[in-house]
């Protein structure tokens, strides 16, 4: 019989068995009784004094395989006794056996959309389907343990290569060809620790052009991201697809997501056609890089502004598909993050498990018949399951994990190049031509760091690993710095704001140079700290006693906030209003005939002065 899906309804064991057809019955009750009644009438009362048994509840039970006990337990633990098929083939790896397997015997075709094998005695515990009954869901409670936790597999390392089969043509037909793709893996965490600093850099020096409606980076930004990145973009161009009209024909993923994160994170804001630093942007410039990581992370996870979804190109019309809001989705899978053992290795599909198995299911549209590939009609995505979950869930996680979780540092992540990793779209028309449906297929596995435990609230603290002198600068006594070969983009763009070219390769510290880019809310530390990590050798004592003097006079004049300057008629008025009681630390003597009062205080004096019988100035416009 075809193990369709029933709606749930309380039913005892006669009440379920007796909503079965005679030819359903039959090779139930052959499986309890050696000498079975024919009749209806006798078979659903004998099946249900078997099922209401303890004893015999107990024997068929013990008598099961290992995956049918444990569907068993999966249901006896549930409130209303439900085996949740897709739920259970994620937990278990495999659906529960109903049927023998093997073609049916003779006789026991049993027409269309019957199955033609004869049942399982799992099949007695479930008559209706998804359902236990419910004096028999009581019975089992009594003895069945509750089904083990999920838990992902994890390993030490990923693998090394990755295997790609592609269907090749030849003149007698075709042949499935291997190829062996080297797997190429990124530690995420100090990366991201660099790559939030250099795009700031960038956002202030007015480098990151974003569009008008969607706020999303413009080719120009994307590659002058690219250019700063610790390690570069995930891909590198000769990755991309060379149809223009395939999904990986745009490549790029780190470059793309931090104009995004850094506006969702409210560290940087549109102002005409560039993004511009905040105010709490310009403090992230010198605050800890996985401070800045954590607030990033924390707003991402709650923005409306954008879905990572929308960059699944391939799946259109997200418009009219009424998408479902993406920080409850992002949520979810954070949670599953969270539930991973960090530092261990775990596959993408494992993951993809975990999730369904532990219940964190969500929709991705809420009308995903309006979502299509290539044409509205025939690429039509369809209604309930006629898409696989792969192909809108899935697709969002892996954008999630490869483009936010990895580029803010939370995840190591190990892949290939997307095209030909994944075939769960190859069945879909219009999708025939495509090499791959995302340019998120490549990720294979992936690792929670010490970064992204910290990130994700699994642990109390997280320390940095201390920054790696690269000696890639010679600083010299006269204050002259020297690149000794090529320097990253990062390198170059944070000399260029601290000290003025005096040749090729040769950059000179100056004193008005840094104390501009303190004025803008820079640091000296952050040159310091810039210099000793990159020097080759120890910073010499003129340089550092230079920033020294530099740091102590940027920090002697601050902002006290604006004011008014107030004129009066001669120096008593003056002393009058300075040194009232009412006005103390308000009115400051400028001068024999002047007071200056912060603007925070103006209605305050201009009550007094009134009292005293003074006229206060009414501010011009």
């Amino acid at each position: 019989m075809a193990w369709g899906k029933t709606d749930y309804e309380a039913l005892t064991a006669r009440e379920a068995f007796g909503k079965l057809t005679l030819d359903d019955l039959r090779p139930l009750a052959e499986l309890v009784a050696a000498d079975p009644p024919t009749k209806k009438s006798d078979i659903v009362p004998l099946l249900a004094r078997v099922m209401t048994n303890e004893a015999r509840v107990r024997e068929l039970y013990d008598g099961l395989d290992p995956l049918s006990r444990d569907a068993v337990r999966v249901a006896a633990a549930d409130a209303n006794g439900r085996l949740d098929r897709e739920k259970f083939r994620a937990w278990f790896g495999e659906p529960p056996r109903f049927d023998e397997p093997g073609p049916a015997p003779r006789g026991r075709a049993y027409g269309y959309g019957r199955s033609q094998r004869p049942p399982t005695p799992l099949r007695l515990f479930f008559p209706r389907f998804d359902y236990l009954p419910t004096d028999t869901r009581d019975i089992l409670r009594g003895f069945v343990p509750p089904p083990d936790a999920f838990a992902v597999p994890t390993v030490d390392a990923p693998p090394a290569t990755h295997i790609l089969y592609e269907q090749v043509w030849h003149d007698r037909g075709s042949v499935k060809e291997e190829k062996e793709e080297p797997v190429r893996v990124r530690e995420t965490a100090s990366e991201a620790e660099a790559d939030v600093r250099a795009v700031l850099r960038l956002v202030d020096a007015g480098r990151l052009r974003v569009t008008d409606k969607k706020l999303i980076p413009t080719e120009a930004a994307r590659q002058a991201v690219a250019g700063v990145l610790a390690g570069g973009d995930f891909y590198a161009p000769d990755d991309a697809s060379e149809s223009r009209y395939d999904p990986a024909a745009d490549i790029s993923i780190k470059a793309f997501a931090w104009p995004v994160l850094v506006q969702a994170g409210g560290l940087a804001e549109k102002s005409g056609d560039a993004l511009k630093l905040t105010a709490a942007g310009k403090k992230a410039l010198t605050a800890p890089p996985a401070d800045v990581l954590r607030k990033l992370w924390a707003a991402w996870l709650k923005t409306r502004q954008f879905d990572e979804f929308a960059r699944v190109d391939a799946i259109k019309g997200q418009g009219r598909a009424r998408m479902s809001a993406a920080a409850g989705r992002r949520k979810l899978v954070a949670d599953a993050l969270a539930a991973c053992p960090a530092g261990r290795w775990f596959t993408v599909e494992d993951f993809f498990r975990l999730l369904r198995a532990t219940g964190r299911e969500f929709v991705v549209a809420n009308a995903a018949h309006a979502l299509y590939i290539a044409e509205h009609y025939y690429g039509n995505l369809g209604y309930d399951d006629e898409h696989a979950w792969e192909q809108l869930q899935g697709r969002f996680v892996l954008a999630f994990l490869f483009e936010s979780a990895a580029t803010l540092g939370v995840v190591d992540v190990a892949y290939v190049p997307p095209q030909g990793v994944r075939h769960d779209f190859h069945g879909r028309w219009g999708a025939d031509e495509f090499e791959c449906l995302s340019r998120y297929d490549g990720l294979l596995c992936l690792r929670v760091n010490p970064l992204g435990a910290w990130l994700l609230g699994t642990t109390d603290a997280y320390r940095p690993a201390a920054p790696a002198r690269t000696g890639v600068l010679r600083v010299l006594a006269n204050r002259d710095v020297v690149a000794a070969g090529p320097l990253p983009a990062a390198d170059r763009l944070t000399l260029g704001r601290f000290a003025d070219p005096a040749s090729e390769g040769v950059w000179k510290l100056s004193a008005e140079k840094i104390l501009g880019v303190v004025e803008k809310g820079g640091s000296v530390d952050e040159l310091e700290q810039f210099l000793a990590s990159r020097a080759a050798g120890e910073v010499p004592r003129t340089v550092t006693t230079f920033l020294a003097d530099l740091r102590a006079k940027a920090g002697r004049l601050v902002d006290a906030g604006p004011a008014r300057l107030i004129a009066c008629a001669d120096e008593h008025i003056a002393a009058e209003l300075a040194s009232d009681r009412r006005l103390k630390g308000m009115c400051l003597r400028a001068g024999d005939r002047f007071v200056v009062v912060r603007e925070s205080d103006l209605d305050a004096v201009r009550k007094v002065a009134w009292r005293l019988g003074f006229v206060w100035p009414v501010p011009p416009g």
